[in-house]
């Protein structure tokens, strides 16, 4: 995409195609992203839980914390993220910044929270 082009606006599809449960695979951190509605549960393993809403935005969505480190709720991340083929890339703004990253940096970057993360396939019974 040129980045000339005017950003896509956001569907329903889109929002549709978030549903679900999502593993990273790749990045700094391993991590595991819930998606109902526009509710957000995020957990670090072995780490911090993050829950809230969140809004689709042409080049991300903006996550608005509710409930995790008391530092964090009431503030909003703006995220880069974009969503192809069963692959999510993620990239959190600082919580309360204000200031969405302009472009992924590599998932091996530690200065940066990059993450990829694959959907969980439901087991059948």
């Amino acid at each position: 995409m040129s980045a000339l082009a005017p950003p896509a606006p956001v569907t329903r599809s889109a929002l549709d195609a978030l549903q679900g449960a999502w593993e990273s695979v790749a990045g700094p951190k391993r991590a595991r992203l819930l998606v109902a509605g526009r509710h957000f549960t995020f957990e670090f393993a072995g780490g911090d839980i993050y829950m809230g809403t969140f809004d689709l935005t042409p080049d991300g969505m903006d996550m608005h914390i509710e409930e995790g480190p008391a530092e964090h709720v009431g503030c909003s991340s703006r995220c880069l993220a974009h969503l192809e083929g069963g692959v999510l890339r993620w990239c959190p703004g600082r919580p309360g910044s204000g200031k969405r990253p302009t472009a992924f940096p590599d998932v091996d970057d530690a200065r940066h929270l990059s993450l990829v993360f694959r959907r969980v396939q439901r087991r059948h019974r």
